[in-house]
């Protein structure tokens, strides 16, 4: 059951309160039963130019309870053209709700908007929600002989009028809104509108916001015809309001005199009154998870007016809808209640003095619980950039976005420096957005069914025809241990739970034979997911492009000719990097590339590895049936722990080593590199003792591969590991360009320490730098911010 929270015990409407749940809330019990998953995504920027990476940190949470969930593991990104075609996706593994990953915005791209979407399997049970996440962003692309400009882009704009309870009312006054949009969909800024009767008579005046949206008052006479009157691009236009309702009632939400608390009015006409004004209301407030109910009347007047403290309403977004006695949804009012809001902030960043050409940043965040779950993110981009523009940030994309039917502009803004006034301008927002996204029709005739689970890793299915018993070895793999299985006779299949596999991974299966010995197994695997199921959606994200600002600065001031042009630009995007510079991007070990004079001074992978750190033994063993050998081991000079092992794991070409006798004597002479990682970070808890990797020149005959005693199957669909963030170098870092669309730094998955300190390291390019923060500390507190670091 959810938790239904009485609030309303505690209001004098002069009604009765609902002792026992309704048919209202027990359908609302059976749409929300299942549990939804939010997602967020942190961007490290809204604009990139092609030969950048774009990094990215992901959040998912549970959305009624405002926590990272720890139910799935596996998150869908895609990366969308203006089409919705995809242009390519990855699979990340996500840990306790985080995760991080990246995509190179090459040459493929060009220039224009593209859409970021992430998903889990378990969304897709709510294509009509808004729990997933969806934001444009911008690409730049140099080589573009054409510019990129919105084609045909008419200055009409769209004026909405949304009423309060949605809809105008006769003899009432009524609270409208008012919003007006461009063709891209994004808001007429400082746009004045005057209300005129069927005289032409002026009745008041009101001035859009910056995001086009704004509202007045109204007391409509029935029959009387109103409309809007005003001037854009030196041009005057009118729209006529929607006639007003001769009989109805206005459900109304407003600010009080009284701090922490709003006004709850229940408001009709004379006509409506005389008709109507006895019956019973239902009133219900919800927030998507949880929902309480009362029964309200006018109680003799037209105007029933209660205050409500704000501690008695949800944090974020409460959903009002007022029924009619025959339990039709007849009004509905959106408020937000920032009361309780579980928000934490930066309280210093400082500079720590350095001699290098690096920057210490030390960022500190009050009472974090470093027990709890916590994960940032940090772009650290020019002080002046055009770059970072995004409408969502952890806030809104958790406690705004997934209420609304449609996306909202810059929903970033109302939850950064948050004061009265963008309280005001949020209110406004919500009164402009009509009803919320929870469609009653859906609440009660289409609660979802849970089609599609929980995703924990990659499920396989082994299958065989054998009416024999097969005994199978599992070999192991990064982040799972070598296993064996026994199929007896009667059993054609067996399915395993849980697989982790990463990138380019097999899976090798080797069967035991009857003799004892260990060989290739001819079973046919089965594996679930196989492929990034497409997730079709019904919400559009805003344009990052502006139609009046766009072709003013980005084309004719910003010639795609003119960056081609300058060095910067080449440095980075044409930049040709050596094959082995390019491994060593890749890589978290050291890279040793084998020319004549290193194989010359190592003749064997025993004298190469023992003077970098670790301990060869090689023991001479005399075989019977082939002569005298020698026994290859090898460990770490520093095992991470007493019972960890202090073998490290050897790879040959890609293929683990579970026989090292093969690397004794072994010829440096047919070596092409060799990568040597002693951390073993990226190989889960078997690069304990370190990882080495041993890759051999194709060109060069090696007459001592290991003997194949498995089959290496194919995985259709992998995790995809995150990449070193390539940083790109400018000719200039005084440029117009650098500070406008450079990149100084990313560093996702960031902790706080145990004194509530976050220290990382950024590149000194003596230019002030913005620093956008995002994330979660103390498992429910969101972080963001924008901290300037002045040189």
């Amino acid at each position: 059951m959810k938790n239904i929270i009485l609030f309303f015990s505690i209001l004098v409407f002069g009604n009765s309160f609902a002792q026992d749940t309704s048919d209202i809330i027990d359908a609302y019990e059976d749409y929300t039963d299942l549990s939804r998953e939010q997602i967020y995504v942190h961007l490290n920027k809204s604009t990139y130019i092609t030969g950048e990476m774009l990094g990215f940190n992901a959040y998912v949470f549970l959305k009624d309870i405002k926590e990272p969930s720890t139910r799935t593991t596996n998150l869908y990104c895609q990366i969308l053209d203006k089409n919705d075609k995809v242009i390519t996706e990855k699979l990340l593994m996500m840990n306790q709700g985080f995760s991080r990953g990246d995509f190179m915005i090459d040459s493929t791209f060009a220039s224009g908007e593209y859409k970021f979407k992430s998903y889990t399997n378990w969304s897709r049970n709510f294509p009509n929600e808004h729990n997933y996440f969806l934001e444009n962003f911008r690409v730049i692309n140099p080589e573009d002989k054409a510019e990129d400009k919105p084609a045909n882009i008419s200055k009409a704009i769209d004026i909405q009028v949304l009423p309060e309870s949605g809809h105008l009312l006769s003899e009432t006054l009524n609270v409208v809104g008012v919003i007006a949009k461009d063709q891209l969909g994004l808001g007429i800024p400082n746009l004045e509108i005057n209300v005129l009767n069927a005289e032409g008579d002026l009745l008041t005046t009101t001035t859009l916001n910056t995001f086009g949206i704004g509202k007045f008052l109204l007391h409509p006479s029935e029959g009387e015809v109103y409309r809007l009157e005003y001037s854009y691009d030196n041009e005057k236009a009118s729209y006529t309001l929607p006639t007003a309702k001769r009989m109805g009632v206005v459900l109304s939400v407003t600010e009080t005199s009284t701090p922490n608390s709003i006004a709850l009015a229940l408001k009709t006409n004379a006509k409506s009154f005389e008709l109507f004004g006895n019956r019973n209301y239902k009133l219900i407030i919800h927030n998507g998870s949880n929902a309480s109910e009362a029964t309200i009347s006018f109680n003799g007047s037209k105007s029933s007016i209660t205050t409500v403290d704000l501690k008695y309403l949800y944090p974020g977004v409460n959903i009002f809808t007022l029924f009619d006695d025959e339990d039709r949804p007849i009004a509905e009012r959106l408020y937000f209640n920032f009361n309780g809001l579980p928000l934490q902030s930066i309280s210093k960043a400082e500079q720590l003095p350095m001699r290098t050409d690096s920057l210490e940043i030390k960022l500190a965040i009050p009472s974090v619980d470093i027990q709890k779950l916590q994960n940032l993110s940090i772009s650290v981009l020019p002080s002046e950039t055009k770059s970072y523009d995004h409408h969502q940030n952890i806030i809104s994309a958790t406690y705004l976005q997934p209420y609304l039917k449609s996306a909202v502009e810059q929903a970033s803004y109302y939850f950064t420096a948050i004061d009265d006034k963008k309280k005001y301008e949020l209110d406004n927002l919500l009164l402009t957005q009509g009803w919320s996204s929870y469609d009653w029709t859906s609440i009660f005739n289409s609660a979802p069914e849970p089609v599609y689970n929980f995703e924990i890793g990659v499920n396989y299915t082994i299958n065989t025809n054998n009416s024999k018993s097969k005994n199978l070895l599992i070999y192991p793999n990064i982040n799972t241990k070598s296993e064996l299985l026994t199929l007896d006779k009667t059993q054609q299949s067996l399915e395993k739970r849980g697989f982790f596999p990463l990138d380019d991974e097999k899976l090798r299966i080797g069967e035991i034979k009857s003799n004892g010995e260990l060989g290739r197994s001819n079973v046919v695997l089965q594996f679930t997911p196989s492929s990034i199921k497409g997730f079709n959606t019904k919400y559009e994200p805003k344009s990052m492009l502006r139609a009046n600002q766009y072709a003013a600065k980005d084309v004719s001031g910003f010639k795609f000719d003119a960056i081609e042009e300058l060095d910067e630009v080449q440095l980075f995007a044409k930049k040709k990097y050596t094959r082995i510079e390019k491994l060593k991007n890749r890589s978290l070990g050291r890279i040793t590339e084998f020319g004549e004079h290193e194989r010359q001074f190592y003749k064997t992978f025993a004298q190469f590895i023992s003077e970098r750190g670790f301990i060869v033994e090689e023991t001479p063993h005399e075989d019977p049936q082939t002569g005298e050998y020698s026994i290859f081991r090898i460990k770490t000079r520093l095992p991470v722990s007493i019972n960890a092992s202090s073998v490290p794991l050897i790879y040959l070409d890609n293929a683990i080593l579970v026989d090292l006798d093969i690397l004794n004597n072994f010829s440096m002479a047919v070596v092409d590199y060799v990568e040597v990682n002693k951390s073993g970070v990226g190989e889960g808890i078997r690069g304990g003792a370190g990882v080495i990797k041993i890759f051999t020149d194709p060109n060069k005959q090696f007459k001592l591969k290991p003997k194949v005693s498995f089959t290496a199957y194919d995985i259709p669909l992998t995790y995809s590991t995150p990449k070193r963030f390539y940083m790109p170098r400018y000719a200039s870092y005084t440029s117009v360009f650098f500070k406008e669309y450079g990149v100084v730094g990313w560093i996702p998955s960031a902790k706080v320490d145990a004194q509530g300190k976050l220290i990382f390291k950024i590149p000194n390019h003596q230019t002030d730098v913005s620093l956008f923060i995002e994330g979660v500390v103390n498992t429910n507190q969101l972080v963001s911010d924008r901290i300037t670091i002045n040189q």
